[in-house]
């Protein structure tokens, strides 16, 4: 009984789980029916890895870049919050990838925020 336990555990540790925790992140856009852009973003370990898969220009345009808001002063009860943040937006990085390539950037500040488009992407997000 023993070693059918032992035999099973071994077993089952083949089909463990990976521990890492990870976000991923799809853009696609599509035009009457034709894929234009089909992009993927994945965040593993504090490593970010960019793959474009379509692009109709030919490349995939990516901004990353840091949402900063001002801590918004206390407001008197019953009166409403301002409808204008001060928040300002820091670009880390621009780049562009060719179709099929994919880019790995490393020390990203937690909670960064990116975007990606067929063309300059230096003012979208």
């Amino acid at each position: 009984m023993r070693f059918l336990t032992t035999v099973l555990s071994c077993l089952l540790s083949l089909f463990g789980c990976d521990p890492r925790s990870s976000t991923t992140s799809i853009t696609r856009v599509a035009d009457n029916g034709a894929e234009t852009l089909f992009s993927k973003t994945t965040l593993v370990d504090g490593v970010a890895t960019f793959e474009c898969f379509a692009s109709a220009s030919g490349d995939c345009h990516y901004r990353i870049y840091e949402e900063r808001c001002a801590t918004p002063a206390p407001v008197a009860q019953g009166q409403a919050q301002p409808a204008d943040s001060d928040c300002r937006r820091e670009t880390l990085d621009v780049f562009a990838l060719a179709v099929g390539k994919r880019r790995q950037v490393e020390g990203l500040p937690a909670g960064f925020h990116h975007c990606v488009t067929m063309q300059d992407a230096s003012g979208c997000g």
